[in-house]
């Protein structure tokens, strides 16, 4: 019996401690996993944090560009196939900032222009995938790849060199020198290697270009091509020297682009430099031709771009049809910008009007010009023979621009259309490959158009002078000539720089201009001919004025002892204080005047000092920070308008009170008596109204 129980404790016994241990194993094992887990994750994300914070330092590192100045500039020896063009749609010397792109991302770069930009990706950043993530930017116009294009020009030789200016006769040129005289220039943009200004046939014959290769204003030309171009279009006829160019007496001018040329000979342009001189000459409205004497068989957004944007600002561009006629890996292919839409592409021709053997031909080709043993200027002062269509297509853009000057009003399209049905057929009847519609004959194109003056607005004027009262009646009236009839006139106003049309475009030549508010106008009239040109003329500063005098406030702060400046003021309200015993130091005046011309001068009687000279309009009169005490005022109102109203002031003065109402620049306060002015009032009220209280004594002495 005894072993049974001694058998059942030890049973009891081990049931109990098994208890004890089993359920502590399983509750350990629990929360040990938990903590382990816990650990895990707060490790992970002890690390997600660090390399978060690791890839945020990074961003913080690498600067956003915000403007080109923030990387270096391009020179020969960066990677040119990793330069990419960005044209923006908007005009800003801001836009790169708009790309978001990172000094970790551009490792150099160039602003050409506030239309064009010119940057080069680092070697780890994908060019393709950065080029295509900025256009969907929308202030980029287009965005492509930089490159070399070479000028349209063949060698000097000997063998292909005469000396003789047989182009111009050719194409009658010397029939139209003294036919056509126009007083406003037709400037022809000339985008090339630059042009030596001091050339003796070319000085005086130009206008303000740009050379991107130097960031000048001051154009040079080292690799001697495009004086060459000039002289085609340009070189000052009748002057017993040298040679002429196709645009003879015609005032004709250059606006050289130097976009590359970077020494004797040397034939590369830089497309980057070409879409900023096409940028900028297509928002130029006195340029009316772009030449471009050069050509590749790549093409380059940007370039297209840049064409297209020329081509809709109404601009005749003119481009060489290429040199590589008579080399079977090119011959028949488009070379470009020749071949792109709304460019003229030209073809070279020889003296006995043959295809020139080096010049390209394709369906692009449009017409022809001289283009074999061309007598022109040279850079360095004289004169040589030159051959290639790079000097076809400046006696096409010449010929264009003579057209100009004979009718101004022309369209792109109509010039070429007429160039094209007055030109000599030559090879296959009708237009081919090889000659286009035919070679330039300048004579017979001249004498199919109508001479025209340009549209001019003769006259615009108001029937009513300046300074009429709201709500009045003014009839606008404007007499055109020129152009090409009919004309049709927009008549519409400025104000607060807000545009408002008073009658759009129509035949009337008159408009009731019923002003609405006072303030200060621009009327304008635009006029446009049949033809779609457009002149504007402006009558500034046309003052409309309030009905009623009522409405003219008065704005006042004074400087107070121990406060300072006090805020704003207006229409009789105090301003300073009383029974506080601060004196005035300073006070500055203000009137809002509604349109009219009235203005306000005040003079201060200052301690120690007297009066002050007279401040006007906001002035400070009195002082600042000297412990002065302000004694009397004067306060007038100035301007044409000011007779048609009053300006009241009452001061409260030391040991009096508020003295009474002072006007029109009498004197209030004292004089002599050391007493503190301590608070004003001031109110502007019409002309002859009743005073805002008495004006016995404003002033103690």
């Amino acid at each position: 019996m005894k072993r049974k129980l001694k058998n059942w404790i030890k049973l009891i016994i081990m049931i109990a401690a098994f208890s004890l241990v089993l359920p502590a194993g399983i509750m350990a094992e629990e929360p040990a996993n938990s903590d382990e887990q816990s650990v895990n994750i707060e490790s992970q994300n002890s690390y997600n944090q660090e390399e978060s914070a690791a890839v945020s330092d990074n961003k913080a590192s690498t600067p956003v560009i915000e403007t080109m100045e923030q990387v270096p500039n391009l020179d020969e020896n960066n990677n040119l196939d990793q330069q990419v063009v960005v044209i923006y749609a908007q005009n800003s010397d801001t836009n790169i900032k708009d790309l978001s792109l990172t000094t970790s991302e551009i490792v150099s770069g160039e602003h050409l222009s506030n239309r064009v930009d010119v940057i080069e990706v680092s070697e780890g950043t994908n060019v393709d995938e950065l080029m295509t993530a900025l256009k969907d930017n929308p202030n980029v116009l287009a965005v492509g790849k930089n490159g070399k294009i070479q000028t349209s020009s063949l060698p000097n030789d000997p063998y292909i060199t005469n000396g003789s200016a047989w182009q111009f006769e050719k194409i009658g040129a010397d029939k139209t020198w003294n036919q056509v005289s126009n007083t406003k220039p037709v400037v022809v943009a000339v985008i090339d290697t630059g042009l030596n200004m001091s050339h003796p046939d070319i000085a005086g014959n130009t206008v303000s270009g740009y050379d991107y290769v130097a960031n000048s204003t001051e154009v040079v030309d080292l690799a001697g091509h495009g004086t060459e171009v000039c002289g085609c279009i340009a070189a000052i006829a009748n002057n017993g020297i040298g040679t002429a160019g196709v645009a003879g007496a015609s005032n004709i001018k250059i606006a050289s682009y130097r976009t590359g040329g970077q020494y004797d000979g040397d034939t590369s342009l830089d497309v980057g430099y070409i879409c900023a001189a096409i940028m900028d000459a297509a928002d130029r409205p006195e340029v009316r031709v772009i030449n471009m004497s050069f050509g590749g068989y790549d093409q380059y957004t940007g370039l297209q771009s840049a064409i297209q944007y020329a081509v809709k600002a109404g601009k005749i561009l003119v481009a060489a049809a290429g040199n590589e006629g008579n080399l079977s890996a090119y011959a028949g292919k488009y070379a470009y910008p020749a071949s792109y839409n709304g460019v003229i592409s030209v073809a070279a021709t020889t003296s006995g009007d043959g295809h020139a053997y080096f010049s390209q031909y394709n369906d692009k080709v449009d017409l022809c010009a001289p283009g074999q043993s061309i007598l022109t200027t040279t850079h360095d002062g004289s004169y040589g023979s030159v051959s290639g269509t790079s000097f076809s297509s400046p006696i096409a853009a010449g010929s264009c621009a003579v057209l100009l000057a004979k009718n101004p009003s022309l369209t792109a399209a109509q010039v070429e259309t007429t160039l094209e049905d007055t030109a000599v057929d030559l090879g296959t009847a009708g237009k081919d490959n090889y000659y286009g519609s035919g070679r330039i004959q300048l004579d017979a194109a001249v004498e199919s158009i109508v001479a025209s003056t340009p549209l001019t607005i003769d006259s615009f004027v108001t029937d009513k002078l300046s300074g009429q009262a709201v709500n009045s009646s003014v009839q606008l009236s404007a007499e055109a000539s020129g152009g090409v009839s009919p004309y049709q006139y927009k008549f519409y106003y400025q104000l607060d720089s807000s545009t408002f049309v008073i009658n759009d475009f129509s035949t009337k030549s008159s408009a009731i201009f019923t002003p609405s508010a006072a303030g200060t106008y621009s009327l304008l009239v635009d006029v446009k001919d049949a033809n779609g040109a457009i002149v504007t003329q402006i009558i500034s500063d046309y003052v409309i004025k309030t009905s009623s005098i009522e409405g003219i406030s008065s704005t006042y702060q004074t400087h107070i002892q121990n406060v300072g400046w006090q805020g704003w003021k207006s229409d009789g309200q105090l301003s300073g204080t009383t029974g506080q015993s601060l004196r005035l130091e300073g006070i500055e005046i203000k009137i809002d005047n509604l349109g009219y011309a009235v203005d306000v001068t005040y003079q201060t009687h200052v301690q120690n000092i007297g009066w002050q000279g007279w401040k006007s309009d906001g002035e400070l009169s009195g002082t600042t920070g000297q412990s002065l005490r302000l004694e009397g005022i004067r306060i007038r109102l100035t301007g044409t308008d000011a007779d048609k109203c009053d300006i009241y002031y009452q001061v409260h003065a030391q040991n009096y009170g508020w003295l009474d109402w002072a006007k029109n620049g009498e004197s209030a306060g004292s004089e002599g008596l050391c007493l503190r002015l301590e608070a004003i009032r001031i109110e502007v009220v019409p002309k002859g109204s009743a005073a805002p209280g008495t004006t016995d004594q404003p002033f103690i002495s």
